[in-house]
């Protein structure tokens, strides 16, 4: 009997507070309330001392978006052939080779120019030496060697992109505030992202869509740039060029399909015009009066200065000067370093700043700039202060998640009505309470008092369970359910156990404390040991599954530390205080 009054302490507690957790869930599912993070001044009283966090449902049960989505591998390949190309400079420089040019073909094919056979051979060593397990020959003349990706690198570049991408988006995601979206691969090419909940996924969508890649561009021909110097088309030229492949191609840009959507096919259009190792990239600007979207073209080098991968951090803040909202952003030390000398090398060039294939602004470079530094400046286009901010928020969360390494591309979109959802409570909420009777009732019976103790115990394991996913915002899906419902078998077979010990030493001649206490010794390791193998499946469950899986491993690991309370400790308590205050001679069990 030690110890009775701190142990009926702790449970009095424990119950008060898991019934405060529940609350706002109650509030939130029964009566449309919502607790708010910072309660203003003319809300209820009670929401300034009820927590704001509460049970969330899965899609299963309350409906949201589903979404499939594929990666543009095209791009994905590009970007490595262009790693690639750098690297051989680099190995080239490092053997003394020199006079090599190095082009990239819109059929992400390394095209290897030499000035004689000699030094090919020299280059072909090189390749050999450093590259010969990322790029395989693809042609050769007496100056020349065409090189492609091998088909092994191509594999490892494929998975890579898919892992980066899976990472890429649960940051975001994160930081966009959905709890417990479901992410998880879909075959070797497709994403699967699932958000409960949300029935309005424009915004959300934008900021998966996103590809976030910063680079920073020397300008050869523009609004700023007037060209037609070094073969650069002039600003008037790039116009002519745009209305030309629009009438060619019958394309009237829009907001569903606009410029920037067809640059692989324009640069494919003028590529024996443009100058080498150039491109060309649309800057997006809207008319005030007219709303109608404006793309100005512009000739910028390929070869970025930096990229979004020397980004060490971004936040969004208000420009001094215009109080517009920016994106300021610094670099990493290695990538400030490049910038400082690249800006140093470009003194009075005009430098793009390009995220996502669309130059938002390009100021002249007028002198070498330090500290790694920046920002963007978003522009208001005619939009409205919160429509700017907005963007500037995403902007900043996109850039401080990392970039998608190439484009994604929605295969397939469903919203799951929340009809389909109440069905599925209904139907989850009334096998747990039916099979929960079925129990109550043969526990009670069988054991006749002493069952309705146990009864007692598996009410409050599922008002535990209930508790700590509402404290951490867990997610409640139907194999979730599964979870709770199979938890709750475990606490009925903890009992049996107990109370067939229990039943042992009565038969025994024992007394009751006696045949109570070596009931619940005996009886414990059997428990313990049950409970552990299964709490160590549903850790195994947790680390390696996805979406439902995951939802009822979640489930399951509450359920089972939430049993082990029950079972053991309340029942204890509740048996002990009974014999302690009534002396009894006999226990119905």
């Amino acid at each position: 009997m030690k110890g009775l009054k701190w142990r009926g302490w702790v449970v009095g507690f424990t119950v008060v507070f898991a019934i405060y957790l529940l609350i706002p869930s109650y509030l939130k599912f029964m009566h449309g309330k919502t607790i708010p993070k910072i309660a203003k001044a003319d809300d209820p009283w009670y929401f300034h001392w009820l927590p704001s966090e509460t049970l969330k449902l899965g899609l299963d049960l309350m409906g949201g978006l589903h979404l499939v989505v594929g990666i543009d591998f095209n791009e994905v390949q590009k970007d490595a052939v262009s790693k690639l190309k750098n690297q051989l400079k680099d190995f080239l420089a490092t053997d003394k080779v020199e006079n090599v040019t190095i082009d990239v073909t819109n059929e992400n094919r390394l095209v290897v120019t030499t000035p004689d056979a000699a030094t090919l051979a020299k280059t072909e060593n090189t390749i050999a030496k450093h590259l010969s397990e990322f790029v395989d020959p693809d042609g050769l003349t007496a100056t020349t060697a065409t090189l492609k990706i091998s088909s092994m690198y191509d594999a490892e570049v494929r998975r890579r992109a898919i892992d980066q991408s899976l990472e890429t988006l649960r940051n975001r995601i994160d930081e966009f505030g959905i709890a417990e979206p479901i992410l998880q691969r879909q075959g070797d090419e497709k994403i699967l992202i699932q958000f409960p909940g949300v029935q309005e996924p424009g915004r959300l969508k934008e900021i998966i869509a996103r590809t976030a890649k910063l680079s920073f561009q020397v300008v050869r021909s523009g609004p700023e740039e007037a060209g037609g110097n070094n073969g650069s088309p002039t600003e008037s030229d790039l116009q002519k060029w745009v209305t030309e492949f629009q009438t060619a191609k019958n394309i009237k840009p829009d907001l569903k399909n606009p410029m920037p959507a067809y640059l692989k096919e324009i640069n494919a259009y003028y590529a024996a015009k443009l100058p080498k190792g150039t491109e060309i990239v649309f800057s997006k600007r809207v008319n005030v009066n007219t709303k109608e979207a404006e793309y100005i073209p512009y000739v910028l080098e390929k070869e970025a200065l930096v990229t979004g991968e020397d980004l060490q951090d971004a936040f969004y803040s208000f420009n001094q000067e215009n109080n517009e909202p920016i994106v300021n952003f610094q670099l990493t030390p290695a990538g400030a370093g490049r910038f400082e000398k690249a800006t140093g090398e470009n003194i009075h060039k005009y430098m793009a700043i390009v995220l996502d294939n669309n130059v938002h602004s390009a100021p002249r470079i007028k002198s070498k700039i330090g500290g790694g530094r920046a920002m963007i400046e978003m522009g208001t286009n005619g939009r409205s202060q919160e429509q700017v901010l907005n963007e500037a928020k995403d902007t900043s969360l996109v850039l401080r998640s990392g970039a998608l390494p190439a484009r994604l591309e929605f295969l397939e979109e469903r919203v799951v009505g929340p009809s389909l959802g109440a069905d599925a409570i209904h139907s989850g909420v009334l096998s747990l309470v039916a099979g929960l009777a079925m129990v109550f009732v043969f526990i009670g019976i069988y054991y006749r008092a002493s069952g309705w103790v146990a009864n007692l115990a598996l009410t409050l394991n599922g008002l535990f369970v209930l508790a700590c996913m509402a404290a951490f915002e867990g997610t409640l899906t139907l194999p979730g359910l599964a979870g709770l419902i199979l938890t709750l078998g475990m606490a009925v077979d903890a009992n049996v156990l107990i109370f067939e010990h229990i039943r042992e030493c009565l038969r025994a001649g024992k007394g009751v404390m006696l045949s109570i206490s070596e009931g619940y010794h005996r009886a414990f390791s059997a428990i313990f040991d049950g409970h552990v193998t299964s709490i160590i499946s549903g850790v195994i469950l947790l680390s390696f599954g996805y979406g439902p899986i995951r939802g009822f491993a979640v489930t399951l690991l509450i359920g089972l530390l939430a049993s082990l309370y029950t079972a053991v400790f309340v029942t204890r308590f509740v048996f002990d205080s009974f014999t302690n205050k009534r002396n009894l001679q006999t226990l119905s069990v």
